[in-house]
């Protein structure tokens, strides 16, 4: 594979000759060994997601120009649509995840059990506002309504209209919505709606299933994705513009490095907050290294480098999940901590090796 489709970043392009050179499978060697004939060319119906294998009468392939279906009567335009409505429900769930531990993390902040405090006490009291929460009390007793408000709301069937929704979207937004057929309810309820929809001889009309998709992807937008940054932010701080040090250089193998990875920042955001303290430098001088730094690592990184500063101990960003293996197989990786999303699983094997 061409050096440009590696990587543009030289760091990155001289690791993978290291791991290439150690006989480590990697993304790219692992990308290339997919194609047929060359790297992007695959099998043909899987690119045109005419290709079924979701009950035991596949696979099946489709054609829509010649009318060849599945083996249930499916067409391809239904096939390919509805493999996008289980990829919605995939993504929406794990964003959903996500939020869950941001409400729970906030639940807790406001009860004293975490290392954080609320923040961004404005962003709070304007958010229950737009919610029609009460902002009676202190902030805690603010946050904890919030967080009751919306574990309702994301527990309302498909059929029980979004209160998060009709407070966050626009007016007109909501009356197309409504007159689609698309004004979703909670969350849980929509996904459980699409999945089953997906189901052999359940729903097999693209054109039904798409609107399910758009359904679920408003559902999504304002109560997995909103809700989700809203509170991150009054826990954490709102983003500002900083610089910050990217790329594999931000990697220094005389400190005792530790990767901050996946979709959540809770962790990352903690580990930051001890290694600011002394009696933490001190222990990683004990055993030789000129200190300790939390280094942020994609999704999970980006959270936090849009909110906090770098500093000596919180001192920068790797990259995205693609080139995760070069930044393993820098050698410079003495913690990978890892939560719900975008860990490898080829991701042991760098940790035996480097």
């Amino acid at each position: 594979m061409e050096d440009s489709r590696i990587s543009y970043h030289e760091s990155v392009r001289k690791v993978y000759q290291r791991i290439k050179e150690d006989g480590m499978t990697n993304i790219w060697d692992r990308y290339e060994a997919q194609g047929l004939g060359s790297p992007d060319q695959r099998c043909p119906f899987c690119q045109g997601g005419v290709r079924c294998d979701l009950c035991s009468n596949g696979p099946c392939r489709a054609d829509v120009a010649k009318d060849k279906r599945g083996v249930c009567g499916i067409t391809g335009d239904g096939m390919a649509m509805r493999m996008m409505l289980l990829r919605n429900v995939m993504g929406a769930s794990t964003y959903q995840y996500h939020t869950e531990q941001t409400i729970k993390t906030l639940r807790a902040t406001a009860g004293g059990a975490t290392p954080f405090q609320i923040s961004e006490p404005q962003k709070l009291h304007a958010f229950a506002k737009r919610l029609g929460i009460s902002a009676a009390g202190t902030d805690n007793d603010i946050a904890l309504r919030l967080c009751d408000y919306v574990e309702a709301e994301f527990n309302k069937k498909y059929d029980e209209p979004s209160a998060i929704v009709e407070s966050l979207a626009p007016p007109d937004r909501k009356e197309l919505w409504k007159k689609l057929g698309i004004f979703p309810g909670g969350i849980y309820g929509e996904m459980l709606f699409s999945t089953s929809s997906c189901l052999t001889n359940v729903d097999g009309y693209y054109v039904s299933l798409a609107l399910k998709a758009m359904r679920l992807g408003i559902a999504m937008a304002y109560q997995s994705q909103i809700v989700n940054e809203f509170c991150q932010d009054i826990i954490f701080g709102l983003p500002r513009p900083h610089t910050v040090r990217v790329d594999l250089g931000v990697l220094d193998p005389d400190y005792v490095n530790a990767l901050v990875n996946g979709h959540e920042p809770f962790l990352g955001f903690a580990m930051v907050q001890l290694a600011r303290t002394p009696e933490w430098q001190e222990k990683a001088k004990a055993v030789g290294a000129k200190g300790l730094r939390v280094i942020a690592n994609i999704e999970t990184g980006q959270e936090m480098i849009q909110r906090w500063a770098v500093d000596d101990a919180f001192y920068g960003f790797t990259g995205n999940w693609i080139m995760q293996e070069a930044v393993l197989g820098t050698g410079s990786v003495d913690l990978f901590a890892c939560d719900m999303n975008c860990s490898m699983q080829i991701d042991p094997a760098y940790a035996d090796k480097y």
